[in-house]
């Protein structure tokens, strides 16, 4: 029988560990995904006018970091940073102390943070908040719908939800290579739904979501060395522990060499770079 683990039983703390390598894995991987959520975001409902923003999710803080840095939101607007991870969440506040540190009147002043899984904001009340942005999360839940349904719930009338799948990449074909070495594995993948542009527009307008636009977005991620890169993807990412953790030492050191062997493929020199297509989707309430 095949064995397979999906995103969704991936527990907060199982992040925690990850959260202080994030930033640095993800810094080049998320820039340009980040600023077309915005940019569409601010299209549909200008931060300007905003009232209350929920970045759902949130990692360790790259979309609010974004979003304070490069628009204006009135003073009286409430600011909110939550993820399921309690690690996720204490890099926030690392962040949000370091800002007011340099700038006692900076806007990081106003972001609260919140322990919340995506799939039941019950901390939130209805009809709240005029933003909710959603990097790279709803599709790694147990249930995406939910995540949709709750954005919906949480947002005001005409309120803006912008969030972002992975149509392809090349560092998930890598490390999906452990069937190669397990073939009673199965391969790890994104619900199909959220993996195509019209399928992952069809999945918000279901939620009840109008004036909805998906975009193919590429992108980069860049790394020094490749056993580096390769030990960091296979031992540290929540997912890949949990896929390996009944892999013997030496599955996983030809595991391991598969991938150094691919990825050497596709990147001849060092530092090297692959490539990825993301989806960003928005809809307004």
């Amino acid at each position: 029988m095949s064995q397979q683990v999906n995103f969704g039983e991936i527990r907060g703390d199982q992040w925690n560990e990850m959260a202080k390598l994030y930033t640095s894995l993800t810094v080049g991987v998320n820039r340009r995904p980040i600023a077309v959520m915005l940019e569409r975001a601010n299209e549909l409902l200008a931060f300007s006018k905003a009232t209350a923003i929920l970045d759902n999710g949130c990692g360790p803080g790259p979309v609010m970091q974004r979003l304070l840095e490069e628009y204006q939101v009135p003073n009286s607007c409430s600011l909110t940073c939550a993820d399921f991870s309690e690690g996720m969440i204490t890099r926030v506040k690392e962040q949000k102390e370091e800002k007011v540190n340099k700038d006692a009147s900076s806007p990081w002043q106003r972001v609260e943070t919140l322990v919340q899984d995506a799939t039941n904001l019950n901390k939130i009340a209805d009809s709240s908040r005029s933003h909710v942005t959603a990097g790279w999360v709803y599709f790694a839940t147990s249930d995406p719908m939910k995540c949709l349904n709750e954005s919906r719930r949480i947002l005001k009338e005409d309120g803006v939800l912008a969030c972002s799948s992975w149509q392809n990449t090349q560092w998930g074909d890598l490390t999906n290579l452990y069937v190669k070495v397990r073939p009673d594995k199965k391969a790890m993948a994104i619900p199909k739904a959220w993996t195509e542009v019209d399928a992952l527009k069809g999945e918000l307008e279901k939620a009840g979501f109008k004036d909805v636009e998906c975009h193919q977005v590429k992108t980069q991620l860049q790394f020094q060395k490749v056993d580096g890169f390769v030990d960091l993807m296979a031992d540290k990412m929540p997912h890949m522990k949990m896929l390996t953790q009944d892999m013997s030492k030496e599955e996983m050191e030809k595991f391991k060499t598969l991938m150094m062997e691919e990825t050497r493929n596709l990147c001849p020199t060092e530092p090297g770079t692959l490539h990825g297509t993301s989806l960003v989707a928005v809809g307004r309430k």
